[in-house]
């Protein structure tokens, strides 16, 4: 899940082309300095790990990582063969960009397109990223995103983890995916949970807490019950073993699930 801070409270107030600014001078004087056990080296060769910890995602972090391995650990796994080509990418959610970025370093040829239900996230955008806002369960503006990027090779949902948003995101987005391509279901450990109840110390509830959810409609029932994707699992996991439908695997790791569609990669 992502959470706020000054950082991206900052971020959120100046223009990408004042952040790019900022964030060379940053770079170049060394003051983030890289932690032990993330590769240091540069340019192309740079490894995920960097790119994440230097554009500031949480990807990468504690409450991202299990057993020493983390999201984006996951991710160069399956991503590296996607590096150097010219693909479309999708990530549902953008809160400050830092994400979006990365993976604009990490595929330099790519298009990278991000999803938000908040408005102030179309401020994030610049080359190569492109910013639609709106809920990800609008059929209408997913089918509008996937036409415009001429289907995905990666779509990410680190959206509400809401698990109706989540099932309706991949009805409508998984028929886009290239073959080949890869989705990703990120923060399962929400999926767990009765997110209405989660109230603060000075009772703040989730749609004021998380990033975004207050722009959903306030009548709709937020709350979890994780039956809901166990009968998807099930289901693409039947489908798997009975050689039916489109998906070549299914893996997971803490918190998150990797789904490949049938067919070659790019080329």
């Amino acid at each position: 899940m992502k959470k706020t801070n000054f950082t991206d409270t900052l971020r959120a107030m100046f223009p990408p082309v004042v952040k790019r600014w900022v964030r060379n001078i940053y770079l170049a004087t060394g003051l983030r300095k890289i932690p032990s056990g993330i590769s240091s080296s540069s340019g192309d060769t740079a490894s995920l790990q960097k790119i994440g910890f230097l554009h500031g995602t949480d990807k990468g972090n504690e409450d991202h990582s299990f057993r020493g391995v983390s999201n984006l650990d996951v991710y160069a796994r399956h991503f590296e063969p996607l590096r150097n080509k010219e693909i479309s990418l999708l990530e549902i959610g953008v809160l400050s960009g830092a994400s979006l970025r990365m993976w604009k370093e990490y595929f330099p040829h790519a298009r990278i397109f991000g999803l938000d239900i908040d408005q102030h996230c179309k401020r994030l955008e610049e080359d190569r990223i492109s910013i639609e806002i709106g809920s990800q369960t609008d059929t209408s503006l997913l089918e509008c995103v996937a036409q415009k990027a001429g289907g995905f090779d990666i779509v990410i949902d680190d959206g509400s983890h809401v698990n109706k948003h989540i099932l309706k995101s991949y009805e409508v987005l998984f028929k886009h995916l290239k073959p080949g391509g890869i989705y990703v279901i990120e923060d399962l450990a929400c999926s767990y949970r009765e997110l209405e109840k989660i109230v603060s110390d000075k009772g703040r509830g989730v749609r004021e807490l998380w990033p975004g959810m207050e722009y959903n409609d306030p009548k709709e029932d937020l709350n979890n019950s994780r039956k809901d994707l166990d009968v998807f699992f099930e289901r693409t996991i039947s489908d798997l073993d009975h050689k039916r439908g489109e998906i070549a695997s299914i893996e997971f790791w803490s918190g998150v699930c990797i789904i490949r569609k049938s067919g070659k990669l790019p080329a």
